[in-house]
């Protein structure tokens, strides 16, 4: 699939990725994938292959559902294409959830252990949504220093994912006052996010002491391959420093351009999307035209060359 030639990135998605019947199609084609989501199934107890492939968007909305999905398809993409292909990329990064399929491509955790992690996680931050009751709004064509100039309501920057998106985290309480906010800024678009609570800012503090907690009981080997963590938009290997980082990743903004970005200065010309959906490359392309993006999210796209 010609993925030797150049410098690269492989990049996973976070929430926002899942679609009803995500990973069906990799199920029926690939050996991996039915033996991975029958794993899940037994070590989750619940049946996470039928919510993946058959329930509808309202059910995968849930917090859990959709990280648990998530993460389970991207990891059964990239096994698929480490089966193909055995390569060795510069650097891993993943946008929010994301970071933790990262983890598992790096060896840092192995399966099991990645998935419980994020079930913990999930379920961390579904409690702090409802102590906190606040959502998320993508905002469409404003940059984060002409927000910050606007900016008078108790929002949060939760996200940084390309010169033209900011995503902010609300209360609840302040829905009103922020449609009107919004309203008044004339973007191009707004689209509320389909998230139980508002991740990535100080409502899930709550979540903080949860996660921490689960990450100090398992043992994280080193990386093969440094991660870029979206809390700094660095890259690391040491173990102690990226459980740090994933524990300020509850309360702090997601700095996916920033992420591209560094990864872009030392040389990486291509990123190799790996999970559902195809939302990073849509990123990328406002980041910088100039990367090239390669997308691997069901079976037809394991079986073309990456060029």
């Amino acid at each position: 699939m010609g993925l030797m030639a150049r410098k690269k990135a492989v990049i996973f998605p976070g929430q926002g990725a899942q679609y009803p019947g995500m990973g069906k199609d990799l199920f029926q084609a690939f050996a991996i994938a039915k033996e991975r989501f029958q794993q899940a199934n037994e070590i989750l107890g619940i049946d996470i292959s039928n919510i993946c492939f058959s329930a509808g968007e309202e059910v995968l909305q849930n917090t859990l559902y959709q990280q648990l999905g998530i993460f389970l398809v991207s990891v059964i993409c990239w096994d698929i294409l480490k089966e193909r292909e055995d390569f060795l990329p510069a650097f891993a990064a993943g946008l929010s959830l994301g970071e933790y399929t990262s983890l598992y491509a790096a060896g840092v955790v192995d399966f099991e252990k990645g998935l419980l992690l994020v079930k913990e996680r999930a379920e961390a931050m579904e409690e702090a949504a409802r102590l906190n009751p606040s959502f998320m709004l993508a905002l469409m064509g404003i940059g984060k220093e002409d927000l910050e100039k606007e900016l008078s309501l108790p929002f949060f920057i939760a996200n940084l994912n390309c010169p033209t998106q900011v995503v902010v985290s609300v209360g609840e309480e302040h829905r009103k006052e922020a449609e009107k906010f919004i309203k008044g800024l004339n973007l191009k678009r707004v689209v509320e996010l389909k998230v139980s609570g508002g991740f990535h800012s100080p409502f899930m503090e709550p979540a903080q002491q949860k996660l921490a907690e689960a990450l100090a009981k398992v043992s994280f080997s080193p990386p093969l391959f440094p991660i870029v963590t979206n809390v700094d938009a660095q890259a690391h290997q040491d173990v102690e420093k990226i459980k740090f980082n994933l524990i300020q990743q509850l309360t702090h903004p997601v700095l996916w351009q920033k992420s591209i970005e560094f990864m872009a200065s030392r040389g990486v010309e291509e990123y190799y999307e790996v999970g559902p959906s195809k939302v990073l490359k849509g990123l990328l392309r406002r980041i910088n035209k100039e990367l090239k993006v390669f997308n691997f999210s069901q079976s037809s796209d394991f079986k073309k060359e990456a060029v």
